[in-house]
């Protein structure tokens, strides 16, 4: 058991590595229509931006659904501003914009609290922003409809 111990040593020794660790503010997702029908591939609000670090990996995404639904949601995050689409409308980007994309997270799985929901996705998404800001959007995939004060939140945790 030493001997492995020892071995176990010697090999975590040949690599250190340093990050930081830091989530980025609350933000309500913006431009929610309130009791409004959604339908899967709509866009879900209008076009947020977040100060980021200038590269990093976002290695978690929490959204805080108030209105209890669960609903699959993707955030689509670009490098750059980009020409939002409509909230309740088919999610669509332009070439030009989407050649801008860093990526996009996940958000399917969701803990469920009697009233209220956290959905949680671990993308180990890596992206650079030139100017410490992405922009993003949000897209459901299921069929929302949301009451007035229940707008949900969301926030990123992010490494660098």
């Amino acid at each position: 058991m030493g001997l492995l111990i020892d071995r176990i040593k010697s090999i975590t020794g040949l690599v250190q590595t340093w990050s930081e660790v830091a989530a980025t503010r609350k933000i309500q997702v913006p431009g929610i229509g309130i009791t409004v029908a959604y339908t899967s591939g709509d866009a879900f609000g209008s076009k947020f931006s977040i100060k980021v670090p200038k590269q990093g990996t976002i290695s978690d995404a929490v959204f805080l659904d108030y209105d209890d639904e669960g609903l699959a949601k993707e955030i689509v995050l670009f490098s750059k501003d980009f020409t939002d689409t409509a909230d309740n409308s088919a999610f669509d980007v332009s070439d030009r914009d989407l050649a801008n994309c860093v990526g996009i997270i996940s958000l399917t799985t969701f803990y469920n609290y009697t009233s209220n929901q956290v959905g949680m996705a671990t993308p180990a998404l890596g992206y650079v922003a030139p100017k410490g800001v992405l922009w993003g959007q949000f897209v459901t995939r299921g069929a929302d409809n949301i009451a007035a004060n229940n707008i949900p939140e969301f926030f990123l945790v992010i490494s660098q």
